[in-house]
């Protein structure tokens, strides 16, 4: 019948007219993931990965350089500041915490190994990543610092693990994931 459908509800604004309160259920969903990610920004741990942190980033004894990594408000790219301008350099300054096999606190790669006893070994912290990519060795500040972000990517790890694929592809659009790979779309 015509005119005979249901109106959505309305109330009276401050200035005496209507407004439509149509329920939107993307709206409903943004909030609960929204509502997961806040629970996991209640993590110490993350919370100090999204404030950024100052670390050396360790190729050799030699090759030293500061680097400032910082949890994005995605919760899974971690960003990494650099000064190169190649494009291929431009892809490796960020990386997906699914894109990390393990994290290795310690002076536990080869490299790190090299520089026992120079180096404070508690502040050492080694992010390995599934596939070609080389291993990225890292001295923190402090042991403090490197405990913070070697759980709070275990942390992350577990979260999105623990999400379904609906709820992956609804809170990370740009990024597919087809087993190990995460294939960017941007």
């Amino acid at each position: 019948m015509l005119g005979n459908r249901k109106k959505a509800a309305s109330s009276k604004n401050g200035a005496g007219t209507s407004e439509s309160k149509a329920i939107d259920p993307l709206r409903n969903l943004d909030i609960f993931l929204s509502a997961r990610f806040l629970a996991v920004q209640e993590d110490e741990d993350v919370k100090r990965m999204l404030q950024g942190s100052s670390m050396v980033k360790v190729r050799s004894p030699r090759w030293q350089k500061r680097r400032t990594l910082k949890l994005m408000e995605d919760g899974v790219t971690v960003w990494c500041q650099s000064h190169k301008t190649s494009s291929w350099a431009k892809e490796q300054q960020s990386f997906s915490v699914m894109e990390v096999e393990c994290v290795r606190e310690g002076c536990q790669s080869e490299t790190l190994r090299q520089m026992i006893g120079s180096v404070p070994e508690q502040r050492c912290l080694t992010v390995v990543f599934k596939g070609p990519r080389k291993s990225l060795d890292l001295l923190c500040q402090s042991q403090e610092e490197a405990q913070h972000w070697a759980r709070g990517i275990r942390t992350l790890q577990g979260r999105v693990q623990n999400m379904t694929q609906k709820e992956k592809l609804d809170q990370y659009p740009n990024c597919c994931t087809f087993g190990i790979f995460v294939i960017r779309l941007f």
